[in-house]
């Protein structure tokens, strides 16, 4: 009977142990997730930078490429929209 209660004992340690190990393994895996997410974000902001670093020279006049001008001109007209939409809530305020 006392070797089936250490053998069932060394069952549950070993058991335990893998668990835990398992367990860290999780934490060190979202740990990972969170440092590629964190350097997704950095490279989404430098994009964003560079955007608005070649929207502005279209605006300043700059010659830009046919695609980035393209692409500025779509930008333009979403802001003119926008311009647009903000002005009829300010009547609809006024009213």
């Amino acid at each position: 009977m006392q070797d089936f209660l250490n053998k069932a004992g060394k069952v549950a340690k070993s058991t335990a142990s893998k668990a835990a190990d398992k367990a860290g393994d999780i934490v060190e895996i979202g740990k990972i997730k969170a440092k590629i997410s964190s350097a997704r974000n950095e490279i989404l902001e430098t994009e964003r930078k560079i955007g608005r670093y070649y929207f502005d020279q279209y605006m300043d006049g700059v010659a830009v490429d046919a695609i980035v001008g393209a692409m500025c001109e779509e930008i333009k007209a979403q802001q003119e929209q926008i311009d647009e939409l903000e002005k009829k809530i300010q009547e609809v305020k006024e009213s």
